[in-house]
């Protein structure tokens, strides 16, 4: 079988937190999505994907993958990974592992091997009962600093992997005594409002990308009611962004310890008081249709 060994990308270096949640850095992230290009463009899909029980490497096997064009959805977490062993791997004709340098260069080491390591470093392996033997080391300092549009190898070059450039949003919703109430939130900055935004996730339509979003977001759950109720284009990372808006009614309001990013401000309001504050004069428009 094929193994391939992909050290978490570059980690922030002013964590003072747990270790193991230390996340990466915008250089760790472009590394792996560097790497995931290269592989998208080669067909190089792994079978399985493992990763140490870090949170950097979850991610950098998140971004590797999403840039190839790949789901991330089938990502699993490794005991055997976690403590420097080799996990089992089963049938697997091609496995993906993931995992900080210091766990990948134990691995190395019980296979014999010293390869040159690196934050966001691939390595390639035929894995044998006869033995592991080295076929190719892969530097993202050495791969292109743009990505080619439309994904895995289109004539254009763009700033972002291709996916980011296809997006989705969706306006949260409830139905009360007074009539329907709109769910806006604050931005990651907490400058604005907004309602949830992101990048199709590749695997995902838009409409389950926007579920997505919802849930990470706005901390809600819900049933997406009437397919795409509107859509607009801006331009973004040197293109243009397409996206699809949806309208959800939510079913579900997540407690503050399930909410991914309780770190935003949630408000439900009346229509048209909810698309006054809204910072995209596209999402003003819509909301007030709505």
């Amino acid at each position: 079988m094929e193994l391939l060994i992909l050290c978490a990308g570059a980690a922030d270096k002013s964590w003072t937190g747990e270790k193991s949640r230390r996340p990466l850095r915008s250089k760790g992230k472009r590394q792996a999505q560097k790497i995931g290009t290269w592989m998208g463009q080669r067909g190089i899909r792994p079978d399985l994907v493992l990763t140490s029980s870090d949170l950097r490497a979850r991610v950098t096997a998140e971004k590797a993958l999403k840039a190839a064009g790949w789901t991330a959805r089938n990502i699993q977490r490794s005991p055997a990974l976690a403590e420097g062993s080799l996990p089992e791997l089963a049938d697997a004709g091609r496995g993906l592992l993931v995992a900080p340098v210091g766990t990948v260069r134990t691995l190395m080491d019980r296979f014999g091997l010293d390869p040159d390591l690196a934050p966001g470093v691939l390595i390639r392996l035929s894995h044998q009962r006869s033995g592991t033997s080295l076929t190719a080391r892969v530097d993202p300092k050495d791969l292109p600093d743009l990505f080619p549009y439309p994904a895995p190898d289109g004539p254009e070059r763009r700033e972002r992997p291709a996916y980011y450039y296809t997006q989705s949003a969706v306006i949260p919703y409830r139905l009360t005594a007074e009539g329907k109430e709109i769910l806006i939130v604050g931005s990651s900055s907490g400058r604005h409002w907004v309602v949830p935004k992101g990048n199709v996730e590749p695997g995902l339509s838009p409409a389950e990308s926007a579920v997505v979003e919802a849930r990470e977001e706005a901390g809600v759950e819900g049933r997406i009611v009437n397919g795409a109720i509107g859509a607009f284009t801006y331009e973004k990372w040197g293109a243009t962004c397409q996206v699809v808006v949806f309208a959800m009614e939510v079913t579900r309001v997540l407690s503050d310890e399930e909410w991914e990013e309780q770190h935003r401000t949630r408000k439900w309001m009346p229509s048209e008081e909810a698309a006054a504050l809204l910072h995209l004069p596209e999402f003003r428009k819509i909301v007030s249709e709505l």
